[in-house]
């Protein structure tokens, strides 16, 4: 039985119940009405646990109850005067869910027999807004029936129901009371009268009234326990807001197919420099000057040299195709030439054959041409073409030979040094205390490296703000959700739903938020990678592709760091709200219509 000893309750200095003392029978039906505000509803929350700002003493079967939610879990079942139901979730799952949250062992015989009883059995598969008034009470009643509850607390279980459906809910719960201990809050005395044991009236703080003393109660069967989770209550919750979460989703997946794409253009550019570094021309070559600007009237000696030679006026030449004068940079072929990436065609042999960049063919290929100088004029074929890479530019190389014809071209103040494939930077340090030194592809290199890097420190901030901006969205987004949702947060912690409980199920639905956000974000970036490489075939245009690299282990390392990053934020987004939540007043959100 259920025994208040001294209960007292103040509400803004005024004295709701005073010293209130009362003993309730195990079995029957308890009627409790009053004026309007007097403190009912206060009072049934005090019984059911879920108001502990009082004072004075609870007991039930003689024990003083010092853990409310478990006495919650094991003994207690609330039909609430508003919304008493999570609208997520179908009429089955809501009937279920007290079970669940109180690990109580429920049998499918048992949940059809009840629905049946009630009449509701082709209504499970409906979601709570799809129900009549009286179609919601008998499924509270039947939330109730299936957890098997010592303990039934009822505040204005007929409110706003019709004078039938209110009959009817009556006539359930006087059937109920004949195990159970049935105590109703209500407005209505007529209602009260016809169906309670006894009705108590609260005045002053105090109830009045005498409690007929109800035949001993049939003893009920133990509860059995079993562990029950609750994920599928997020997975509900994010579907049932859909709707409002594809904005999110669509903006999120805007963001990280952003950020996906910047990150491997960066990486793609910044590879296609390394190879076209790698396979430049002229990598090993090496422009030297005297400081003072004399010209060398000797070679330099210097080891790991392949070649050196003096430098060759190749401007001065005039290059036609047909009646048109070709713009473009000339240069000797170098003689280690293994390095060298052809598109098409094959290495010069003589002077009269070249290697032209893929640019230069594009435009000429068709074309007869012509190099003259002074009374010279030779006609030259293009025997290959270069492949095309980051640096491509109108080019043509000739072959070394060449030089013998054109002997009136050498500049004395420049020596053209090739070095060995290895050797190139030590001989460019070397040369670098008494000479100037030039190097056209590392001075080309460094130029764009220089630009990328700049590119980067933008895209990195572009990048830091957008998820900065993603951060403070889904904070928002689940902040008006949280706010949305508070009733049915209320609605949990008032089954007995513990904030651990509840903190993490929280934590499992930021996990699944940021884990399908991330997931879409990702499968759309590889979408777009591919179409990006392969469709639009971007390397044509730039001379790079998008390109996934390793980050720490694999080139798959990008879409794991998307995961990550978003798995976090949608933790960190989610804490302030249900930490606002658990702070709540229940009652007044329970009470809110």
């Amino acid at each position: 039985m259920l025994e208040l000893k001294n209960i007292c309750k103040q509400y803004q200095q005024t004295t709701i119940i005073d010293h209130l003392s009362i003993t309730f029978p195990d079995t029957g039906m308890i009627g409790i009405q009053g004026k309007s505000g007097c403190g009912k509803s206060t009072l049934l929350y005090i019984m059911g646990m879920l108001d502990d700002d009082y004072q004075g003493e609870i007991f039930y079967n003689g024990e003083k109850i010092t853990d409310r939610k478990a006495f919650v879990n094991q003994h207690v079942s609330f039909m609430m005067q508003n919304k008493d139901y999570v609208a997520s979730l179908t009429v089955k799952e809501n009937l279920i869910l007290p079970c669940h949250i109180s690990h109580i062992h429920y049998h499918s015989t048992l949940l059809k027999k009840i629905v049946t009883q009630l009449g509701i059995q082709d209504l499970l598969s409906r979601y709570p807004y799809q129900l009549s008034g009286g179609q919601m009470k008998r499924a509270s009643l039947a939330k109730a029936l299936l957890k098997q509850s010592e303990i039934i607390l009822c505040d204005e279980p007929t409110g706003a129901l019709y004078h039938q459906q209110a009959q009817d809910v009556m006539k359930y719960l006087k059937k109920i009371s004949q195990n159970t201990l049935v105590i109703i809050v209500s407005h209505d005395p007529q209602l009260l009268k016809q169906y309670c044991d006894s009705v108590l009236t609260l005045e002053q703080g105090q109830l009045k009234g005498q409690i007929k003393k109800m035949k001993k109660s049939m003893d009920l069967s133990p509860h059995s326990y079993q562990h029950h989770t609750l994920w599928f209550y997020p997975f509900r919750q994010i579907l049932h807001q859909r709707n409002k979460l594809m904005f999110l989703f669509f903006f999120q997946w805007i963001v990280i197919v952003a950020f996906f794409c910047i990150v491997t253009a960066i990486f793609g550019a910044f590879d296609a420099t390394k190879q076209s570094e790698q396979q430049a021309v002229l990598k090993n070559i090496i422009n030297v000057e005297n400081k003072d600007g004399t010209p060398f009237e000797n070679m330099i000696d210097i080891p790991n040299v392949v070649a050196i030679d003096y430098a060759y006026q190749l401007d001065q030449c005039q290059l036609m195709a047909t009646d048109e004068n070709i713009e473009a940079t000339r240069y000797f072929l170098p003689q280690q030439n293994h390095h060298i990436r052809l598109s098409k065609g094959r290495m010069p042999q003589n002077e009269f054959e070249i290697l032209v960049s893929y640019p230069f063919y594009q435009q000429y290929h068709d074309q007869p041409i012509t190099l003259t100088y002074q009374q010279k004029t030779l006609t030259l074929t293009i025997t290959g073409v270069l492949k095309q890479d980051f640096f491509s530019q109108n080019e043509i190389y000739f072959y070394h030979t060449l030089k013998n014809q054109l002997s009136e071209l050498i500049n004395q103040h420049e020596l053209i040094i090739e070095t060995k494939t290895s050797f190139h930077q030590d001989v460019y340090d070397t040369l670098s205390s008494d000479y100037i030194v030039y190097s056209e592809i590392q001075e080309r290199v460094n130029s764009y490296q220089s630009l990328l890097s700049l590119a980067q420190l933008i895209a990195g901030i572009f990048i830091g703000m957008s998820l900065l901006i993603s951060l403070l969205l889904l904070g928002i987004v689940e902040s008006i959700i949280y706010f949305e949702r508070k009733h049915n947060v209320a609605y949990l912690l008032s089954l007995g739903l513990s904030h651990r409980r509840l903190f993490l199920l929280s934590l499992y639905e930021a996990f699944l938020l940021g884990g399908l956000i991330a997931t879409g974000g990702c499968l759309l970036s590889m979408v777009v990678y591919e179409y990006v490489n392969h469709v639009l075939c971007i390397e044509q245009y730039f001379s790079f592709s998008l390109l996934l690299k390793p980050v720490i282990f694999s080139r798959y390392d990008l879409y794991v760091f998307i995961f990550l990053i978003y798995l976090v934020m949608s933790v960190l987004s989610v804490l302030k709200p249900v930490s606002q939540m658990m702070k709540m007043n229940q009652i007044e959100v329970l009470r809110e219509e």
